[in-house]
């Protein structure tokens, strides 16, 4: 979904202002129907410049599930924050997060401070399209984009800062697609 919100004009690496709800929803749809109409193959040229995720991807067993922040963890350095704010759970990453806005850290990085405020203005509509569910495999399963970090229950794969900003916010429990390693 983030390539078509990009195409659309949202969630570009170098947007300085929030979108209006308005011109987020205009985007969310347009990306929709470009999504909808595109074909697998198309998806996966998309993904495919990532050739473990678009591998991890087919491969895995998927269903949808809730998760708690504390069953999982994001990117090693997700978003620029530094790698010992993302050795452990979500809700680590999150308590340190919330600690570094308030004090305005230089530790977040311009790319998590713009995405944040954003993901949180917006967060009531995209905790629930199931199109912006976060992507999160089994530990140990998918692109290991935690690799040398504490084993969870679950890896985010796609959807890092939104995760974190969900989490920063209050959110406890999240609804994702849930990759398992095929049995």
């Amino acid at each position: 979904m983030t390539h078509y919100l990009r195409k659309f004009g949202i969630a570009g690496k170098r947007d300085t202002k929030l979108p209006t709800k308005a011109r987020y929803l205009a985007a969310l749809n347009k990306a929709k129907r470009a999504v909808m109409r595109a074909s697998e193959t198309e998806l996966d040229n998309i993904i495919g410049s990532f050739k473990r995720r678009l591998r991890s991807y087919d491969r895995a067993q998927w269903n949808v599930a809730t998760i708690s922040t504390k069953e999982v963890g994001v990117w090693k350095g997700a978003g620029g924050l530094p790698i010992a704010w993302t050795k452990g759970s979500l809700a680590q990453t999150a308590t340190f997060v919330r600690r570094g806005l308030k004090v305005a850290t230089p530790e977040i990085h311009a790319r998590a401070k713009r995405a944040l405020p954003a993901i949180a203005l917006l967060k009531t509509i995209m905790v629930r399209d199931p199109y912006l569910y976060l992507i999160v495999f089994e530990s140990e399963y998918g692109t290991k984009g935690r690799n040398g970090l504490k084993k969870m229950r679950g890896d985010i794969d796609d959807g890092n800062m939104r995760a974190i900003a969900y989490a920063v916010s209050g959110t406890e429990n999240l609804r994702v697609y849930f990759g398992k390693k095929p049995r």
